[in-house]
Parts: structure tokens; sequence; C-alpha cells
């Protein structure tokens, strides 16, 4: 059972497990006696489930279009290493928002940076020739070539790696102090909006990437993200960043949309 699941769908399988949980005969009496007629048929979507879903559905949008795009015939050796990658793109991002929607923020970073050198090392081999450059080329040198695509990558690669180390300096993002207690943050909601934030944005950079890549070619794929071809503050993904730092009001969250370009 999915959010997107029908209303009469999702109150019997409520019914069903409250048949199994009290051990009744009947389904169909546990719907009539225990299941409101009107449950779930005004649930209202959180901005975070908005945004997952989103990114969820992307995975399968870029999927389709990655392979449109493939080079079938003559291509190099560096354009053919930068597609595998922009290939396994997609599903290491959704293994991201997966953890991120379990309320995890640290936990995902490393993903994420993964992603960043990913999509920068792709970026850089596409226009390679040589084999013998391509079989020597570096990730992270990778991404200060990309800044004429994406000028904040640098900034975007430097927070993640900020936090994606384990030091004293990052503890505060996953102990609470209230009083004299001190507990540990396992998960949280505001982890989960910035992990997904941060999701968006390195799809934001994956796109630019197709951009620089496939010039006109690749329109196709950036309209079916966007929803229009043009890099501009309309775009989808900026709106959307936009929407969770005005829902949030936090600086945290400001911090994010600035790597935004």
């Amino acid at each position: 059972m999915t959010r997107s699941s029908t209303p009469e769908f999702r109150r019997r399988v409520l019914a069903a497990a409250m048949s199994y949980q009290l051990q009744l005969r009947s389904i169909d009496y546990a719907l009539r006696r225990y299941v409101d007629p009107n449950e779930y048929e005004s649930d209202e979507i959180s901005i975070g489930d908005m945004v997952s879903d989103f990114l969820k559905d992307s995975v399968t949008r870029l999927e389709a279009d990655l392979r449109n795009l493939h080079y079938s015939e003559g291509s190099t050796f560096g354009q053919f290493g930068a597609e595998l990658t922009l290939f396994k793109f997609p599903y290491t991002m959704d293994l991201a928002r997966m953890l991120a929607n379990r309320g995890l923020f640290l936990e995902v970073l490393p993903i994420l940076r993964l992603c960043l050198e990913m999509i920068s090392w792709a970026a850089v081999a596409f226009h390679i020739d040589d084999e013998g450059k391509v079989r020597q080329l570096k990730a992270q040198k990778c991404i200060p070539k990309i800044k004429p695509i994406y000028e904040s990558a640098g900034k975007v690669y430097g927070y993640l790696s900020k936090l994606s180390h384990w030091e004293q300096a990052i503890h505060s993002h996953f102990l609470n102090f209230e009083g004299e207690k001190v507990s540990v943050i396992r998960a949280s909601c505001q982890h989960r909006a910035m992990s997904l934030t941060l999701r968006l944005i390195i799809l934001d950079i994956f796109v630019e990437v197709i951009r620089n890549i496939y010039s006109t070619r690749g329109e196709t794929l950036i309209i079916n993200v966007q929803e229009v071809p043009e890099r501009t503050d309309a775009r989808k993904i900026h709106q959307i960043v936009s929407d969770i730092v005005g829902f949030s009001g936090l600086d945290d969250f400001r911090e994010l949309k600035s790597l935004l370009r």
C-alpha cells in the first residue's frame, strides 16, 4: 500500500490488519465496525512526501531518457565510460532518497558526495578521446573542472566533504542538549528535509551536466525533470527548494539554497 493507493483500498488494508490483530473472522465486519468510511479521503501530502515522490519519479524518467541519449555507435572510450556512469547515477541517488526518508542526514552525505564525483567524472571523461587519460582520471580532480557548468559545484562538494568525515565538529548534527541531558538523534524530520534538499541540488547539477554533454539532444530529459528548458528560477528544482526554505524558515536551509545556481 502506498500514498497513491485509493482511499477504499487503504481502508480495506486497514480493516484486514485490524481483523488479524483482533482475531476477527470477517474483514468486512472490521471494515464496517472499526474503520471510518471517510478515512484517507482528505489526507494531505506533506512537502517532504511531495519532494520524495518527485525524486522517485525522476528515477524512472532519467532511465528512459538516458537510454535515448546513448551513443550506440562510434563512441569514444571516454564517452562510453561517461554514459555508463550516468546510467548508474539514478539508482545511487534513489538509495540516498530512501535513507533520507528514514530521517537520516550524516549517513546520506557520503552517497551524495559519491554522486557528485560520478557526475563530475562523467562530464570530464565524455570529452576525452585518449583511453589512457580516461583511465588515469581522478573524480576529485574533476570537481573544479565543472565550475563552468555549475559554478557552485566546488562549494557543494566542500559542504558534503566537511560532514562526511567523522570528527568532533559534526557531533552537533546528531546530539541534542536539553538541560543536563545529552541524547543521540537517530533520525528527525529536519534531517530528512535537509537530505532531500541536498538530493535536489545534486539532481540540479546532473541536469546541467546533461545540458553540457548533449546540448539540445538533452532537452527532453531537462524538461522532464525541470518542466522548462531554460536554467532559470522558474525551473522545478529551484521552486521546490524555495518552497522548502519558506516552509522551514531555518538558516540551515537558506545555506543549502545558496548552493543552487
